[in-house]
């Protein structure tokens, strides 16, 4: 009997430690991920602008950091097309059988967003025809259910918690393709997210009660100066978003890619405790290889024009204090950019 026992105990406790590192779904359709992997710290991995027909070099050094979760933030694959859908499945079709790839999948969970790219039209907005076959194209790659609310929404944004221990933090993941109006300096009213993922996106920011927030956008949010794809082109949605982060008032970063280089970096919104850090992460299989002389009087640090990923590192410090560390690295898993701060 005791014998009996001590079985039961035992079983009870293999089937409660495979619960408790598995991905769920909870009731609000926000997809949670618990990890159990050692290091103490909780890691999240990002990247953008990667050729599927380009060489890959960077996916052991990103392997090699143990990511909890990888974000894609866009430009997954190149494939510019019209009318053919069947291009754009072929190509994820390609990236998905790279050997680096498959075994970061097995090991890390993998999410994303498109960019222009990877939607199917370069600078591409809401009038691109393909729009609503290139969603379910990108969302068979990602390996969403076919049940998800991501199936039936109009455009890819999306939310995921990932816990670590008693830290939790939120990415937020943003569409700035499919609702995004032609640029129009003289309409005050024309948009990047459209009125329903701004409807969602504030009701994500409000009931955010994890340690940290992270809000990927595909083009830059912060940089105003340069003469690329960014927020400041809808000046008003780059107010309305950054007053929106400043109101939730909790430790809050941004992650983009687009721009074939990466930089960090950082402004003080009002009224706001902790200063607003956007790391920069692009490219992964090609950088713009001229020379860089652009103004970015939020950029801290220097522009880095090496292949590269960015890092992000959270943890509790001694004193219980949330510490992150946000880098930038690149082939050999060399460091190439870095900024930490303490909440």
């Amino acid at each position: 009997m005791r014998l009996l026992t001590q079985a039961l105990v035992l079983l009870f406790l293999i089937n409660l430690t495979c619960f408790c590192t598995s991905s769920k779904s909870d009731r609000s359709g926000i997809n949670s991920v618990e990890t159990s992997k050692k290091d103490s710290s909780l890691t999240i991995a990002f990247g953008s602008c990667n050729k599927q027909y380009k060489p890959q070099p960077l996916w052991q050094p990103i392997i090699s950091n143990h990511p909890d979760l990888w974000i894609w933030l866009g430009d997954i694959i190149y494939s510019d097309t019209e009318d053919d859908p069947d291009f754009i499945r072929k190509n994820y079709a390609k990236q998905n059988k790279k050997k680096g790839y498959q075994a970061l999948k097995s090991s890390t969970k993998v999410i994303g967003v498109w960019d222009d790219h990877d939607y199917g039209q370069n600078d591409g907005g809401k009038y691109y025809a393909l729009k609503d076959s290139s969603q379910q194209i990108l969302l068979d790659f990602l390996e969403v259910p076919k049940d998800s609310p991501r199936r039936t929404r109009k455009g890819v944004y999306s939310s995921e918690v990932i816990q670590k221990n008693s830290l939790s933090v939120k990415i937020i993941l943003l569409d700035t393709r499919y609702h995004r109006d032609d640029e129009d300096d003289e309409n005050p009213e024309t948009t990047i997210l459209g009125e329903e993922q701004w409807k969602w996106l504030k009701e994500e920011i409000s009931s955010s009660h994890e340690n940290l927030l992270i809000i990927g956008s595909e083009i830059q949010v912060i940089p105003k100066e340069h003469r690329f794809e960014k927020w400041e082109n809808f000046p008003n949605e780059r107010e309305k978003l950054l007053k929106l982060i400043a109101t939730h008032n909790k430790p809050t970063i941004i992650i983009s890619g687009d721009r074939h280089i990466a930089e960090i970096s950082e402004i003080k919104l009002p009224k706001m405790d902790f200063p607003v850090l956007e790391i920069t992460s692009s490219g992964m299989t090609h950088t713009y290889i001229g020379q860089v002389n652009e103004t970015n009087k939020y950029r801290k640090g220097e522009i880095s024009q090496e292949l590269n990923f960015g890092l992000i590192k959270a943890s509790f410090n001694k004193e219980g204090n949330l510490f992150v560390d946000m880098q930038v690295r690149g082939k050999d898993n060399k460091k190439l950019l870095e900024e930490t701060n303490t909440y």
